[in-house]
């Protein structure tokens, strides 16, 4: 391999192959370096296969719901092996599709595990040498999992392995309340699996706004799924054909027991520390540091998504990508991920982007909320899906929208206004005077926003005003 490439990405990721597309439209030549399959963690085991599981589950929701109605005469039997043979389908096609992109873009797509050997230099497998004049470290992330007694034995799994099931487990238990444990947990509960989550916080969701975590969490009873929060885990014990956890709660030992037990307790940057320490590649809180440019402190190396541990979502390693292949090409662009919207993919969806009713107190700057409950959307009862909110936080002294929390049927696809309102500096008065169409789950982002005004048209005002002491 003696050519000289302009750039090569280590990692086929939301990130990496961002950074490859984008840098072919600049006209650069470019090598992306994959150790396993295009498309990272979140095409091949996160975002994409969940989702389409998650898919499934809103026709199984809707027969149960019309099943119940008299609508049709039963619920059929659930074929689990063909949901995860779907699923899969569903993801090589986007791999395949996604491989064929890169080829006729004309990106040179290597297989192998890289190491940057020196600037500009890269080592494929301990032996092929790859140069490029720049190098973007785009590795993502790994899952964590704590120094549990127990964690190895068999059935304990992680993200990884859970989606290459081949049998519906009757108990799961899953350690850890965050994003990727609820999601999780919708969709086995929503299969009918009985699953109990332990967090060792003092609620679910952390990093969701409180309120929204407290209604969400309200739900989960009602869909077969139990939440131990404040519980530490203490080991893990294979006692028969079961897995027993053993936990503390309260000063109190307790068991619990279940055929699978899901390691969701989160992830980090995914690097060698002892390469970046003999390159002179900085880490601060365990992740790779970079400037607003995400350059590294070498010269020619950038760092992009996860592995920069900024904020590490999907969206946001595209986002980096983009930005890291013009500034190679010769553009002067910083990185802009602080609005950057995030979602959890349970039943409802939660979604938000801008500052939690928290961080609003923490700032102290005196702001208001409004909440309009999906109940008074026309669109959301016809659906059948009327349980959710939705909440704006409004700074009181610039009346500019500051937080939007959503909770509800494909608020994934409702929050994308607001980035755009909050990262412009709208106000409430700027989305209640768009029109949003009718009938539409939209028009309930206006609702919300007319509450911060003279009141909402079809529900009570639902306002709080927070003095900011």
């Amino acid at each position: 391999m003696s050519e000289t490439y302009d750039l090569a990405v280590i990692g086929g990721g939301p990130g990496g192959y961002s950074a490859a597309l984008r840098a072919r439209q600049l006209g650069l030549t470019v090598a992306l370096l994959e150790k396993e399959r295009v498309g990272g963690v979140c095409l091949n085991r996160g975002c994409i296969p969940t989702k389409a599981l998650l898919s499934d589950l809103e026709g199984i929701r809707w027969m149960r719901r019309a099943a119940k109605e008299g609508i049709i005469d039963h619920v059929p039997p659930i074929a689990f092996s063909s949901l995860m043979t779907r699923k899969t389908a569903v993801v090589d096609a986007l791999v395949g599709n996604l491989e064929k992109l890169l080829a006729s873009t004309g990106v040179a797509l290597i297989f192998g595990r890289a190491r940057i050997r020196e600037p500009g230099h890269i080592e494929l497998d301990g032996k092929a040498a790859i140069k490029a004049r720049n190098i973007v470290i785009a590795t993502g992330s790994r899952s964590w999992a704590p120094p549990i007694p127990g964690k190895e034995l068999p059935g304990v799994v992680t993200t990884r392995h859970i989606l290459n099931l081949e049998k519906l487990p009757e108990k799961l238990i899953i350690i850890g309340g965050g994003i990727i444990g609820q999601e999780f947990a919708a969709i086995f509960s929503g299969l009918g699996t009985r699953v109990t989550v332990f967090e060792a916080l003092p609620r679910i969701l952390f990093e969701v706004d409180s309120d929204m975590a407290k209604r969400y969490s309200s739900l989960l009873p009602g869909r077969g799924v139990i939440t131990e929060t404040a519980a530490k885990v203490l080991c893990i014990e294979k006692v028969g054909h079961l897995l027993r956890v053993v936990y503390e709660k309260r000063e109190k030992e307790k068991t619990a027991d279940a055929d699978l037990v899901l390691m969701a307790t989160g992830r980090v940057p995914n690097f060698h520390q002892t390469e970046l320490d003999e390159l002179g590649i900085a880490v601060e809180h365990r992740a790779v540091r970079v400037d607003g440019f995400l350059r590294t402190a070498v010269e020619g190396i950038y760092a992009i998504g996860d592995v920069t541990g900024r904020k590490m979502l999907a969206h946001v390693a595209a986002h980096h990508g983009e930005i890291a292949a013009e500034n190679i090409a010769g553009r002067q662009r910083s990185v802009d991920d602080e609005m950057a919207p995030a979602c959890v993919f349970t039943s409802p969806q939660i979604a938000w982007v801008g500052l939690t009713q928290e961080q609003a107190k923490a700032s102290n700057r005196a702001f208001r909320t409004s909440t309009f409950a999906l109940a008074a959307s026309g669109k959301a009862q016809a659906m059948g899906e009327a349980r959710g909110w939705l909440k704006l936080i409004e700074d009181t002294e610039t009346r500019a929208i500051i937080g939007a929390h959503f909770m509800g049927p494909h608020v994934s696809e409702l929050i994308t206004e607001m980035t755009l309102a909050i990262r412009s500096g709208m106000t409430a008065s700027d989305i209640a005077d768009t029109i949003h169409p009718h009938p539409t789950l939209s028009e309930a982002v206006r609702e919300a926003a007319l509450g911060l005004l003279d009141g909402p048209i079809h529900a009570a005002p639902r306002v709080k005003s927070f003095d900011g002491k």
